[in-house]
């Protein structure tokens, strides 16, 4: 097959990188790309390199492939783990996109960040608010952002929260939440922290929305429309797939049942994404419909 683009997606076996890979490999336009530590990882239609993004030698064996886009979804993101090892959650978080935005030859680089990287003391964050990340995961996506912004003019930076599923279930919010109620167990929802979370296969479309447009470069929070609390999150849970009978405590977060630092509101304003990407379904209700779909498929 001839095709007249090309793109690499870092992270391609994680939740965010598959939903990326399978909304263009149904696309049938794009030649893709994805970095792979597994030796023995393959994916129908994509060419995976093997190597180490933290690894200076394995980028610079490939810096002679040049790509449309670069979709940088490879990051370490559990919390608690980057609190208590922050040496790998800068190399993982920093050290990797410092090395992929100044080695790499792309037309386009989208780096994804995190509502995180706000305090969560007011929410309805815009592109322009005040910065305070409370945790180490988040003051390490936002050093990210730094890397991305010294290295290349040519970049999209996403602030956003997302959900989805893994091949094998993980425990992601969703994840976790799906597995307690489909066991029949009664589980806890934060009613006091709110987010407005974009489930991955949404983010994928809109990635390649930004992708195929003119937009301005720069940074844009790519979130949903509706701000919920996380325990209204898992009550969608719990209506989508028909737990009718299972239940879910009411209750408030607690900093000291965690290791990291928590904000409590990151919701994000999305005017600048739904100004920029005219015409698409930015609603909760949307992307848990996809969700659906794509769960029953798999």
């Amino acid at each position: 097959m001839n095709y007249n683009k090309s793109v690499l997606i870092t992270g391609i076996s994680g939740m965010l990188g598959m939903a990326v890979y399978r909304h263009f490999k149904q696309l049938n336009s794009y030649k893709i790309f994805g970095i792979s530590r597994n030796k023995n990882f393959r994916l129908e239609g994509a060419e995976i390199l093997i190597g180490d993004l933290t690894s200076e030698v394995f980028l610079n064996s490939i810096q002679s492939q040049k790509f449309n886009s670069i979709i940088h979804c490879s990051a370490e993101v559990n919390v608690n783990l980057c609190e208590i090892e922050k040496d790998l959650a800068f190399k993982a978080n920093v050290y990797a996109t410092e090395l992929i935005f100044s080695i790499l030859d792309s037309d386009k680089y989208i780096y994804i960040s995190t509502d995180a990287v706000f305090d969560g003391k007011v929410g309805n964050y815009t592109e322009n608010s005040f910065l305070n990340p409370l945790s180490y995961y988040a003051e390490t996506k936002l050093l990210g952002e730094g890397v991305v912004k010294k290295n290349v003019k040519n970049h999209y930076i996403l602030r956003t929260n997302i959900y989805g599923f893994n091949v094998p279930m993980k425990k992601s919010l969703f994840e976790w939440g799906y597995t307690e109620l489909k066991d029949s167990k009664t589980i806890n929802g934060f009613s006091n922290m709110y987010f407005n979370p974009m489930y991955v296969g949404q983010l994928a479309e809109i990635i390649e929305k930004i992708i195929v447009s003119n937009i301005e470069y720069g940074i844009y929070n790519v979130a949903t429309n509706e701000k919920i609390s996380k325990y209204d999150f898992l009550l969608k849970i719990k209506k989508e797939f028909d737990f009718s009978k299972q239940y879910i405590n009411r209750i408030e977060f607690n900093q000291n049942d965690f290791v990291a630092p928590r904000a409590l509101n990151t919701t994000l304003d999305n005017s600048k994404i739904r100004i920029a990407i005219k015409d698409y379904d930015f609603s909760i209700d949307s992307g848990f419909s996809m969700l659906r779909n794509d769960f029953h498929s798999k």
